[in-house]
């Protein structure tokens, strides 16, 4: 079965900033629309997503409002078409978010998640919640890598951006990043099945084999531009030079390796300044021990 992760993973806490990682598992605090999570089911894959304050979702019109055993609900997105009939249905699961700060005062931020998993058995309103930080791994890390690659775009206002001005001309560039990023994350997995990482597994205290999320993205790709840029491998190299630089390759993926596991968060930052004088420019950073507060039926 195949999963979509998209969704916000909801680190900033509203006016005071991050708490570490707990339950989403999806990208953006808003729901993708009707139409790409359609496309999405008619494809075989599912949707678990974090819903922005505004998004109606309202209760079944039935005894137990459409409340289920294991604390999610019923519901459903409306359509573009505002028929009844296409209506795509969803369980919604909500839970509460409170972290002490040094100082002692509380702060809390509310997610609703909703997913488009029907069955409450095989995917329980705790496994969504459980599965909020993922999020960091199966996209906004993935992301984060993909976007540190484009580079010298000329005049922008803000963020990386593709160079080409044309919408096809976009496509075929959009295209060849994607793969050229995909090549990095190809060699890095091919780093894990050579001898220099059995070597270097041997070399630990408990023998541990690495693994793909200790691999650092910014070395694999800097090495595979160095490999360019000095044309280690041509279309004449013969085997033995393909192995010497696939070993080389290898060498270069493990030599700096990341700490996994790390709980990572950033200072809020302020990406416009407000329009009224009194209101303040940053805000600060909250972070701590978290406690999950689940809004369901007997269970707050």
């Amino acid at each position: 079965m195949h999963l979509t992760v998209h969704a916000e993973f909801g680190g900033r806490l509203p006016g005071k900033g991050r708490y570490p990682p707990i339950p989403d598992l999806a990208g953006q605090p808003t729901l993708p629309g009707h139409d790409l999570i359609t496309a999405i089911l008619l494809a075989g894959g599912h949707v678990i997503a974090r819903v922005k304050g505004g998004i109606a979702l309202p209760f079944a019109d039935t005894p137990g409002k459409g409340w289920l055993p294991d604390g999610s609900r019923t519901s459903w997105l409306n359509a573009p078409s505002g028929k009844k009939e296409d209506r795509l249905p969803v369980r919604v699961a909500e839970h509460s978010v409170l972290v002490t700060g040094p100082d002692g005062e509380e702060v809390s931020e509310t997610c609703t998640l909703v997913t488009t998993f029907p069955d409450e058995l095989a995917v329980p309103a705790a496994s969504i919640r459980e599965a909020y930080p993922a999020r960091w791994t199966a996209s906004e890390t993935t992301f984060g890598e993909d976007k540190a690659t484009i580079t010298g775009a000329g005049r922008r206002t803000s963020g990386p951006v593709l160079r080409s001005g044309r919408p096809q001309l976009v496509l075929q560039e959009a295209w060849a990043w994607l793969t050229a990023t995909q090549l990095v994350r190809a060699g890095e997995a091919a780093a894990l099945r050579s001898e220099e990482a059995a070597a270097r597994a041997l070399r630990r205290k408990d023998a541990r084999p690495v693994t793909a999320d200790e691999e650092s993205f910014t070395a694999a790709w800097h090495h595979a531009v160095r490999s360019m840029e000095t044309t280690q491998v041509t279309a004449a190299s013969s085997l033995a030079a393909l192995a010497a630089a696939g070993d080389a390759a290898a060498r270069a993926h493990l030599h700096a390796l990341n700490i996994p596991g790390r709980n990572r968060h950033s200072p809020r930052e302020q990406k416009a300044r407000p329009k009224f004088p009194h209101t303040s420019a940053t805000k600060p950073t909250v972070t701590g021990k978290y406690e999950v507060i689940v809004y369901a039926p007997g269970r707050h």
